[in-house]
């Protein structure tokens, strides 16, 4: 079994991980059938593909999911982060998690 954490990424690191379970916050931007758009921390906008069991219920999501070929993200689970999240600084925590992988294990 692999015990590894979940990457933390934003909209820019997509492509690095194409085939991958990773997670990312952001805020909702929009829902139309079974997808949403949310703007990740880094301002880029993503495209979700729900689950179809999502509650999203507040302004800020994070999502665990797998990146498709399209750079989509299928969602695995969400968690609400409420309607009072700092994308900037959750941006902070995608960058250092990149660049210190080993203190996020």
């Amino acid at each position: 079994m692999n015990n590894k954490p979940t990457p933390r990424i934003n909209s820019k690191l997509r492509e690095k991980y194409v085939g991958t379970t990773v997670r990312i916050s952001g805020k909702v931007i929009s829902f139309a059938g079974d997808t949403a758009v949310i703007e990740a921390t880094d301002h880029g906008q993503v495209l979700v593909k729900l689950n179809g069991e999502s509650q999203w219920g507040t302004d800020y999501v994070e999502v665990i999911g797998k990146i498709e070929r399209d750079f989509s993200l299928t969602e695995f689970t969400s968690t609400n982060l409420g309607n009072d999240f700092d994308l900037d600084l959750a941006n902070k925590v995608v960058e250092y998690s990149q660049k210190y992988p080993e203190m996020f294990e």
